[in-house]
């Protein structure tokens, strides 16, 4: 029969096996993933409701649109079921980013950088 300190000196090697479950920002294997810093500013209607001009949080490197509107919800409750779609990591119709100058409403392929101009507004039609 085995003496407890022939099963106690296993313990370290379980834990270095499973280190990258235990410890935040890491890949499958314990390497380490690349967060970035993002900024969303606020106008019109996203404004109003939140009260906010600007709202920066740290995602991980070449986040999706999906992933900033996720950010949005958690960092700014009140949007959702005004601006994000309940449940959901999606712009409700009449809003959009605007991002270094182009639109873009429901991209699910774009990659964003940390140096992007992200804004969320409201569409407005006039007439």
């Amino acid at each position: 029969m085995a003496g407890i300190h022939e099963y106690n000196r296993d313990i370290p090697a379980i834990e270095n096996n499973y280190s990258h479950v235990l410890s935040g920002n890491q890949t499958h294997k314990g390497e380490q993933q690349k967060m970035a810093k993002y900024a969303v500013e606020m106008f019109g209607m996203p404004y109003s409701i939140s009260g906010k001009r600007r709202v920066e949080f740290e995602l991980e490197k070449d986040a999706k649109l999906t992933d900033i509107v996720g950010a949005l919800k958690r960092e700014v409750p009140v949007l959702e079921g005004e601006v994000i779609t309940p449940g959901g990591n999606y712009l409700m119709d009449g809003f959009t980013f605007n991002i270094n100058g182009r639109f873009y409403t429901d991209d699910r392929t774009l990659s964003l950088k940390e140096s992007d101009r992200i804004i969320l507004l409201a569409l407005a039609t006039i007439g």
